[in-house]
């Protein structure tokens, strides 16, 4: 199972959405969505492209200036091994107050 990586915020005028180091270099492109919700006023935003999988350029199909929303989201290259099979040591464990 491979864990899920994101980021949110607000998209800078310029359109450039700057993905964090943790997620540089660590998801698997292909799995790469990109949440876009505008502030204010209606805007025709789509993603015109993605640099080296660290930077995605939003445009406004409408000319205007960009004022939205981001959520950012893709899989890990990390895969995560789940073991169904507890012992029952992990399965009772208790955390002392």
């Amino acid at each position: 199972m491979n864990e899920t990586l994101e980021t949110c915020g607000i998209v800078k005028i310029d359109g450039i959405i700057e993905l964090p180091d943790h997620m540089v270099g660590n998801i698997e492109p292909e799995t790469l969505c990109v949440q876009l919700t505008p502030i204010g006023v209606a805007q025709d935003l789509f993603v015109d492209h993605i640099e080296y999988g660290a930077r995605i350029v939003v445009r406004n199909g409408s000319g205007g200036p960009i004022n939205a929303y981001y959520h950012v989201h893709a899989q890990s290259k990390i895969t995560i091994s789940l073991s169904t099979e507890d012992t029952d040591e992990e399965q009772y464990r208790t955390t002392d107050i």
